[in-house]
């Protein structure tokens, strides 16, 4: 039997709203997955970010997906973007 795995998720509460957050460590960068905490299958943030990453980086990938379109209280697919020259921009699919 697999040993129970502890959750890494993070939460944070950002402009009256409670969210999970992850960073996963990739070859070449990092991997912000963000959701709502009370949310069942809605949609995922997912932002590439540099080696070196901070917590306005967090905040700054959830305020730029909300102003961009991201409803993660809807299904949908992933809404994608990236770090890039100290702000955010979207990836298209």
């Amino acid at each position: 039997m697999p040993r129970p795995q502890r959750n890494n998720k993070k939460s944070l509460i950002f402009r009256d709203t409670h969210y999970q957050w992850i960073i996963h460590n990739r070859t070449v960068v990092n991997e912000l997955h963000v959701e709502l905490s009370a949310s069942v299958n809605g949609q995922l943030l997912l932002a590439e970010l540099p080696r070196i990453v901070n917590h306005e980086m967090v905040t700054g990938a959830i305020e730029f997906g909300r102003t961009n379109g991201w409803t993660p209280q809807l299904t949908a697919p992933p809404f994608r973007c990236r770090y890039a020259h100290k702000g955010f921009q979207r990836l298209m699919a």
